[in-house]
């Protein structure tokens, strides 16, 4: 049966790369921007926006990695079952994991864009934030020994640290931003091919999430069961 989930497992970690590969393909061969929307000859915008797809991608998992954390906080909360917390911490992981993506990517682009690597943009700043609270989650269950109270207080982090996603959302629309325009004033958007690159990269990418996530709380569950097989081993010897 391990054999069977793990050969499954490899195949469609190679067809997730194979999506993500032809996405970033797509996306790198589209053509320059708009010369109406330069700003002069040689703008590095020119070619330079496509780093866009690199940053925005991670949006959508980094949101998803947060749900994840919200619904497994409840669930262990609610069952004081251990895969949840399980679950919970390894999303995490993985959701700060594409957070630092996101924002060195974005940082990349707003330099290009608007000429400088951080201008505390109402979407650039929440999405620290989000940051923020995804390394305050795991500082919190590094720095507590104690199985039961780090999951507990670890859910209850999780479940208000979710605050940070509809907030990171709607920033651009209650503050005064720079997203989603070029430069500050003029509208950016993409057409058909680049919505279609966009879309096979954050699908290759959803998938990765979703594979180490199966393949994370898979292999703490395997160090649960040796460290319990060995406590007994002891436990006898004793």
């Amino acid at each position: 049966m391990a054999r069977f989930e793990r050969k499954h497992a490899l195949f469609l970690l190679g067809i997730t790369y194979i999506i993500i590969l032809v996405g970033m393909y797509l996306a790198l061969n589209l053509g320059p921007l708009d010369p109406a929307l330069l700003r002069f000859d040689g703008d590095p915008m020119a070619h330079g926006y496509k780093i866009f797809f690199f940053a925005m991608v991670n949006f959508p998992v980094t949101y998803m990695a947060f749900l994840v954390l919200f619904v497994a906080s409840i669930m262990y909360l609610r069952t004081r079952d251990w895969k949840w917390d399980n679950i919970a911490s390894c999303s995490a992981e993985l959701g700060i994991v594409f957070c630092t993506l996101l924002l060195v990517n974005g940082m990349i682009f707003s330099n290009l864009a608007w000429g400088a690597y951080w201008n505390w943009d109402p979407r650039q700043t929440t999405s620290l934030v989000l940051w923020f609270i995804l390394a305050a989650y795991l500082s919190l269950r590094s720095a507590l020994e104690d199985e039961d109270l780090r999951a507990r207080l670890s859910a209850v982090l999780g479940i208000f640290g979710f605050v940070g996603v509809p907030l990171t959302n709607i920033s651009a629309t209650i503050w005064r931003s720079n997203h989603p325009q070029l430069y500050g004033k003029t509208p950016f958007s993409l057409d058909s091919s680049g919505v279609l690159a966009f879309l096979l990269m954050l699908f290759g990418i959803m998938i990765f999430y979703f594979y180490l996530l199966w393949l994370n709380t898979k292999l703490n569950q395997l160090k649960r069961v040796h460290q319990t097989i060995k406590q007994q081993a002891e436990t006898n010897q004793a």
